[in-house]
């Protein structure tokens, strides 16, 4: 069996060959090696990969995807929302705060490791929640490969310092949102705290939603951060661009993750 980190790695590798723009620009390589042998074949599969290039480059594609994706999410909770889910019967007992990502730059100062901007809007989203509902937070985030210092140690950082919430318990085993959800319900399941207020953005929550019931969680969404919805001059929209391209990657990074998930019989 392969170490968990060198499988994550090897999974996070295969996952960025198959991902715009490398996917469709390795296939447009393939044609240009397959032009003497297969000439037709060889022209076809340049087209194919230019195309679908800049048409995963677009804004206007990776909002329509998003939009497909975030539909499963449900709908943003407001305080009225939050207060009535705190008065029910079956009221949560912690807030789950997931990772997004990590940085890391020598010259950062005063740390040198950084929450990526994915995890940073989680947390603010997550330090209104716990403001609002007055419940304890974990968060969860392992320790990447190469690094030194995991997630979750940097989202404690910054709530407790910087956006005045207390963290109560750190999940730093996990590399993956399956392993969020497996770690965080070892942390909970003892402590008689199933039920919980799961904080990801919209796009991700229905995956993580799945990986935290089969995990033996009873999740309640918080979805936030709507990628799905055009802002700014339409007109624009359809003209290739890094933000379009990166949207789509996230879409894109989605859609493979929850059908290896469902494969794997998270759903």
């Amino acid at each position: 069996m392969l170490p968990p980190d060198f499988a994550f790695e090897l999974k996070q590798f295969v996952s960025l060959l198959l991902l715009p723009p490398t996917g469709p620009l390795l296939c447009a390589v393939l044609g240009a090696l397959l032009l003497g042998m297969a000439p037709r074949l060889g022209r076809l599969l340049i087209l194919v990969g230019l195309i679908c290039t800049l048409v995963l480059a677009t804004p206007l594609v990776g909002h329509r995807l998003m939009r497909t994706i975030e539909a499963a999410a449900g709908d943003a909770l407001d305080e009225r929302a939050l207060r009535q889910i705190m008065s029910s019967a079956d009221a949560p007992k912690v807030i789950v705060i997931l990772a997004g990502g990590m940085r890391a730059d020598e010259r950062e100062r005063p740390y040198r490791e950084q929450p990526n901007w994915l995890s940073l809007e989680r947390l603010v989203h997550g330090a209104w929640v716990a403001k609002v509902t007055g419940l304890p937070v974990l968060v969860s985030g392992g320790v990447p490969m190469g690094r030194k210092v995991s997630e979750a140690a940097l989202m404690k950082r910054v709530l407790e310092q910087q956006l005045g919430t207390r963290v109560t318990w750190l999940e730093e085993q996990s590399l993956d949102t399956a392993g969020n959800a497996r770690h965080s319900a070892a942390l909970l399941q003892p402590l008689g705290r199933e039920r919980v207020l799961l904080v990801t953005h919209a796009y991700h929550m229905p995956r993580a939603l799945a990986t935290f019931q089969h995990a033996g969680l009873r999740p309640i969404p918080v979805p936030f951060g709507y990628m799905g919805t055009p802002g700014g001059p339409q007109q624009y929209a359809w003209i290739p661009n890094a933000g379009g391209m990166r949207l789509n990657w996230l879409a894109f990074h989605e859609g493979i993750g929850e059908l290896w998930y469902r494969l794997r019989g998270y759903h």
